[in-house]
């Protein structure tokens, strides 16, 4: 472990040295929710204002905003559930994104109180499911493709660092389609998405973009969450080319999805129609999310 986190209760921002001690970590206890890669913390630790501690043979994984902290599930492959009784105890705080793996046994005892949070539950689907697109239920997708195909000459693009400029530039231009300069969670998210492309050296993304004559018009950026896990940390397209996402998103897992056998969309944030084009995908299960405080 990473010896300049410091020991619990002392915090410190997360930095991008703390790479290896959250990886091992992460390999030691394979997570299940989507927040959980050292990708996604460190390129949402602003907007979030992420903080690590350590405690024996776990990361402890803070948020720190408007002077008020709150807890993230434990990392590692040490006692979890001590560790959550322990801060809640100390601390009369809150976790939240815990797993519903974590909270199911019985170890955290009838003092802690567990409420689910179904805007932030992680969509999983068979993988094979979105590649191969088969039946009846996938017939909207098959015709979003075939005419987006007719349509528009597109070219598949598998990202590599020399292309990372033109990524940039298409998350420009995606953000002024967007108004990202009047909705803060547009901005936020187009800047995570910055520092992943900036850093496609560095963190292991697996990174696919489309092209209409020449012209980046849509990008996903996704990596392995589990052995078996594939998450999706974006998927964006060009305004008012319709069908560019069931395009992109099938032409990517095609080819960076075949060795896993599920595909995590990530959250809906209760945005009723990100949550319907999520489901339209038809997931096989959700991973259940809940907040943790003592029973009082």
């Amino acid at each position: 472990m990473n010896m300049t986190i410091p020991a619990y209760p002392v915090f410190r921002p997360i930095e991008l040295d703390d790479k290896e001690a959250f990886d091992a970590a992460f390999a030691a206890s394979p997570p299940e929710n989507s927040e959980y890669t050292f990708t996604n913390l460190y390129s949402w630790r602003v907007q979030h204002g992420f903080h690590v501690s350590r405690m024996d043979d776990l990361l402890i994984l803070a948020s720190e905003q408007d002077g008020s902290r709150e807890y993230y599930p434990p990392i590692g492959a040490g006692d979890v559930r001590a560790a959550i009784r322990r801060i809640l105890a100390e601390t009369r705080g809150r976790f939240v994104r815990v797993p519903e793996n974590m909270v199911s046994a019985s170890g955290l005892g009838q003092s802690v109180k567990a409420v689910e949070d179904r805007d932030n539950a992680d969509y999983v689907f068979l993988a094979r499911d979105l590649i191969e697109l088969k039946g009846r239920r996938y017939d909207a997708k098959r015709n979003f493709i075939k005419n987006f195909k007719s349509s528009y000459q597109c070219e598949y693009i598998q990202v590599k660092t020399d292309d990372v400029r033109r990524m940039l530039q298409f998350q420009d231009v995606w953000c002024v389609e967007r108004g990202c300069g009047q909705s803060a969670s547009l901005q936020d998210e187009a800047d995570a998405v910055r520092i992943m492309l900036s850093h496609i050296g560095r963190f292991p993304i697996k990174t696919g973009a489309l092209a209409v004559e020449g012209k980046i018009c849509a990008v996903c950026i996704a990596e392995a969450l589990n052995p078996q896990t594939l998450v999706i940390h974006a998927l964006k397209g060009a305004h008012l080319m319709t069908g560019i996402y069931p395009v992109i998103f099938n032409e990517f897992l095609i080819r960076e999805a075949a060795t896993f056998r599920y595909i995590n969309m990530e959250q809906d944030l209760g945005i009723p129609g990100l949550r319907k084009s999520k489901e339209s995908y038809h997931p096989v299960r959700l991973v259940r999310k809940f907040s943790l405080s003592l029973n009082v």
